[in-house]
């Protein structure tokens, strides 16, 4: 019986396995790792035999091939370095029986396509092919001196033939030989082979692809002295202005009749889009914005500009209105890449007609299929203005009223801030330049329509807005731009004289003359920003009332010029106390520049008067008789008769409550910024005033007595008669102190109930007269008697309705339609009442943010201290969260900051004594959480003020708070909460630690 022979096993390297299966792991680290212990092994070896490394290389390339992970960038790694270490230089021990030409055809073998193969399979050679070539061309080793001369003319066969035949390969091969272009720039390789290089670009006729295109930029910007085939370009250059059309159609892969000749017809067109903009691009905008040398060779090249180039390119083939949305696309990726690189005298090449309608669309909505890259090319915009803001400019320009046409704006048509935002980055230059080209279209828009140029007009108003409000222009002191000071100076006046005179056609033409003038619509609008531009600048700048002075200014010098005729109409009263505020604007502006001492005052008194003069120009009758009572006020202060007596802290409290009850930002930032100034000088009467408002009832007859009190007609009525009575101000020896109700019945509380049975009575009776009203004009419109007259007769009598005619039926019809018409129109006692409520809450809100002011600034003064019972009892009887949450964290506040030093001053502990009383009788009353709060907060400064001042008042306030603990006990009327009691014996454990 015979045995079987034994098989021999066959002689694996399991380490070179191991390392050919890491240079395809995913990881970058481990295929680094792998490549290097491959060149270690074979290194290492004394001898490796050609059949060796022909084998290792054929092992390398088979790896270019295969699809698995990262296998072609692995295997690439490591047959460029084997390629380089063992061929880059004669002397290598096998290397020379092995030469290029042999590694050539082992390549094109091990990458040779036989038989059926998927297609798969097929992509993959073709790869592993291309990867091979480029391995040689990085090795360097077909441009060593003893190299092959056919060798380097194989590769570039093989790299144009993959070219040639697959589409989707091109711009790969394109980029290697583009690459090894980019590297020859570098070292000084023999022309040779860049004369090669070109031949075969003529050669396989590929010289008018984007590719080509790129090789041929590449080379002729390095090797001018390259000799490039004739005929294919005007003049040798793909740049020349008369080919710009060709070289548009080219780089957008279009198929055009000059390139279906016969030898471009076999060319295959890449059916296939990708997202990613072709390298080619990138090579032709470089070499457009980059600045050439003035070299012989380079300077008589004739190049299209950049702004023709975009044009025809990428505005009229991209962005055209007919171009697929793919293409937009790359529009928009060429858009992002150039405006980050492109240089600021550059940018404004980029801002086209049909790019900016594209990018107004797909912003419009998030629903449009390019939402999303219009949004990125926003946002490199801001990118490149925020490191340069100098770049501002163009943008700015191109997207504005400047460039656009139409009555929206930008930020308008695409729902977003674009311009705010590039306005906030802008810098001062490119604002200043933005905002007299906005001015100058203003007068001249170019538009005849009357109706069409209001729109314009107000779009171009708003732009304006963004400049006068922007973060530049919000410093009026020495720091601001000189530039910016005086473009924000121009803009002013050009409003005032736009907003308030139209000139005299009379006097012919002059520029500044605005066409088509300006209509009476554009001119209130115009007034209502002047508003609010002065009231950005009073909350933002050190010296508001500088541009408010110069507006008034400008109306002046105005009145004066005959060519210009004023649209205001002034009565005689209102000219005469103009005239007077006049002279005391001068005296103010007279003291501001000699620097005196209370330059603070001085400033606050220009900037009410100037803005009390505008409102005079406007047409508000009460400005009239607040200049008067301003006039008066400062004679009394400049005389230095500003006492309790003379009343001018009075007159000047009621003016800013007066400024607060407009519904205006512009006059309540205007009331803050002078009651910022006067804190000082404000007695008892004038804290009264601002007492009262927060007395008032939040309803229809609150409103009403409050304005016909301020008006002086009428004295208070019944409902106001237990509101309270005089209580001695603390600490002041004269009798005009502070009035707050001793009894906590300001108004009426939310509990009881009373005022809203009140309220609808009048809402019953207010309705009943709204129906007899309609009710008697319905019966004038049937000429029939009321229908309450009719009660008794109406049963035997029969309806005048057939008496009438069917034109008279329809005449009828319409009359009592507008009847309904206006019913609906006419406010009822509910929406009345709800008004009322707003208003009364609001300029409560507003009484509040001033005595903010006051106690901030004024909280060791003894005056001050009296404010607590009103604050407290605002917060228990308001119907407003609001007015009750401010009036509570101002008693926080005010607690706060009177600490040590900082505590008010007392001259009678005994009136403090008895606001303490005060402040637990409140306490004692019904309250929500926050009034109990306050009222302990309040407690407790008043306790904080005493023992500073005495400690030995410490035994009477523990009196006082025991005789509130005995009643909470035994008085079921007490409503005190027991947070009060809390509050008050935690301070009792700090007070005795700190002892």
């Amino acid at each position: 019986m015979s045995k079987k022979r034994r098989r021999e096993p066959l002689s694996i390297d399991a380490h070179l396995v191991e390392i050919y299966d890491d240079l395809a792991n995913e990881h970058e680290d481990i295929r680094f790792k792998a490549a290097h212990a491959l060149l270690t092994k074979i290194s290492s070896e004394q001898e490796n035999s050609p059949d060796q490394l022909a084998e290792i290389v054929r092992r390398l390339i088979r790896g270019l091939c295969s699809g698995r992970k990262a296998a072609r960038v692995g295997f690439s790694i490591a047959l460029t370095e084997l390629l380089s270490q063992r061929w880059g230089q004669a002397g290598i021990n096998g290397a020379e029986n092995l030469q290029i030409r042999d590694l050539i055809d082992i390549l094109t073998k091990q990458t040779e396509i036989t038989g059926k193969v998927s297609g798969q399979e097929e992509r993959d050679h073709h790869f592993g092919r291309l990867f091979g070539a480029e391995a040689f061309i990085k090795s360097g080793i077909l441009f060593r001196p003893d190299a092959p001369s056919d060798a380097w003319s194989r590769i570039l066969d093989i790299i144009y033939e993959i070219a040639r035949k697959k589409s989707w390969l091109r711009e790969e091969c394109g980029w290697v030989l583009f690459e090894a272009c980019q590297t020859w720039k570098k070292s000084n390789h023999d022309l040779s082979f860049i004369q090669a290089l070109l031949d075969k670009l003529d050669q396989y006729e590929l010289a008018k692809t984007p590719e080509g295109i790129a090789i041929w930029l590449s080379i002729q910007g390095a090797f001018p002295e390259a000799q490039f085939p004739n005929g294919t370009w005007r003049d040798g250059n793909p740049l020349h202005p008369k080919e710009k059309s060709r070289l548009a159609k080219i780089l957008k892969e279009a198929s055009t009749g000059d390139d279906m000749d016969e030898t471009n017809r076999a060319i295959p067109q890449k059916g296939n889009w990708t997202s990613k903009i072709h390298f080619a691009w990138n090579v032709v905008f470089a070499e457009l914005t980059r600045d050439k040398p003035k070299s012989r060779s380079t300077s008589e090249l004739k190049t299209v500009s950049l702004e023709e180039f975009w044009r025809e390119a990428v505005d009229e083939h991209l962005f055209a209105s007919s171009s697929s949305e793919e293409r937009k696309y790359w529009g928009f990726l060429l858009f992002q890449q150039l405006v980050k690189s492109a240089s600021v005298k550059s940018l404004p090449a980029l801002f086209t007609p049909n790019f900016k309608r594209c990018l107004i669309n797909q912003l419009a909505s998030k629903d449009r299929y390019l939402h999303r890259a219009a949004e990125k090319s926003v946002k490199s915009i801001f990118s490149r203005v925020e490191t340069e803001p100098s770049a501002a400019r163009a943008p700015l320009e191109s997207l504005s009223s400047v460039s656009l046409d139409g009555h929206l704006s930008f930020d308008q048509l695409t729902k977003s801030k674009t311009l705010e935002r590039l306005v906030s980055l802008a810098d001062d230059k490119s604002l200043c330049d933005i905002g007299y080209r906005l001015m100058h279209k203003f007068g001249h828009p170019g538009i005849q329509d009357e109706r069409d140029t209001t729109a314009k007009r107000q779009v171009i108003a708003d732009e304006l807005t963004l400049v006068v409000k922007s973060p530049q222009s919000s410093h009026t002191g020495d720091d601001i731009d000189v530039d910016m000071r005086s473009l924000i100076d121009i803009i002013i006046q050009a409003v005032v004289k736009w907003a308030y005179f139209s000139p005299d056609a009379s006097k012919g033409h002059r520029e500044d003359v605005p066409k088509p003038p300006v209509s009476s619509k554009t001119q209130d609008m115009l007034r209502a920003r002047l508003a609010s531009w002065l009231s950005h600048i009073i909350a933002k700048a050190p010296n508001p009332g500088y541009f408010a002075y110069m507006a008034i200014t400008t109306i002046r010098l105005k009145e004066s010029n005959d060519a210009w005729h004023s649209n205001i109409d002034l009565t005689g009263l209102a000219r005469k106390s103009m005239h007077g505020a006049w002279h005391v604007v001068q005296d103010v502006q007279t003291r501001l520049k000699k620097e005196p001492t209370d330059k603070a005052f001085l400033e606050a008194f220009q900037l009410l008067y100037s803005l009390t003069i505008l409102q005079v120009y406007n047409g508000d009758a009460d400005a009239v008789s607040m200049l008067d009572e301003l006039h008066s006020c400062y004679d009394l202060k400049v005389s230095g008769q500003s006492n309790v007596d003379q009343g001018g802290s009075e007159i000047l409290i009621e003016i800013l409550l007066g400024l607060l009850a407009k519904p205006s930002q512009l006059f309540k930032r205007l009331a803050r910024q002078v009651f910022c100034t006067c804190t000082s000088d404000i007695n008892g009467n004038g804290l009264n005033s601002m007492i009262k408002v927060l007395e008032t009832r939040e309803n229809l007859a609150g409103q009403e007595e409050m304005f016909e009190e301020e008006d002086g007609d009428t004295e208070s009525d019944e409902a106001t008669a237990g509101v309270g009575s005089d209580v001695e101000e603390l600490g002041m020896e004269d009798a005009n102190g502070i009035h707050h109700p001793s009894n906590g019945e300001g108004m009426p509380s939310t509990a009881n109930g009373s005022g809203e049975e009140t309220d609808g009575s009048e809402e019953t009776e207010g309705n009943d007269e709204e129906l007899a009203a309609f009710d008697m004009k319905l019966a004038q419109a049937l000429k029939t008697r009321p229908a309450t007259a009719d009660l008794d007769e109406s049963s035997g009598k029969e309806s005048s309705d057939a008496d009438m005619d069917d034109e008279q039926m329809e005449a009828l019809d319409e009359h009592i339609a507008i009847i309904f018409k206006e019913r609906k129109k006419a406010p009822n006692k509910k929406t009345q009442k709800k008004d009322a409520k707003e208003t009364i809450i609001n300029f409560k809100c507003r009484v509040l943010e001033l005595l903010e002011i006051y106690i901030k600034q004024q909280h060791q003064g003894h005056r001050t201290l009296a404010l607590l019972l009103p604050l407290l009892t605002v917060i228990r009887t308001t119907t407003s969260s609001v007015v009750s949450g401010k009036a509570c964290n101002l008693v926080r506040d005010y607690n706060r900051m009177s600490k040590g030093k900082e505590l008010p001053r007392i001259n009678k502990p005994s009136r403090a004594l008895g606001l303490l009383k005060d402040v637990h009788a409140e306490a004692m009353r019904e309250g929500s959480n926050v009034h109990a709060s306050a009222c302990s907060q309040a407690s407790l400064l008043v306790v904080k003020v005493l023992v500073a001042h005495d400690r030995d008042s410490l035994q009477k306030v523990v009196r006082i708070y025991a005789k509130t603990q005995q009643a909470l006990l035994l008085d079921p009327q007490c409503k005190v909460k027991m947070s009060f009691f809390t509050d008050w014996l935690n301070w009792c454990s700090t007070a005795r630690a700190a002892r």
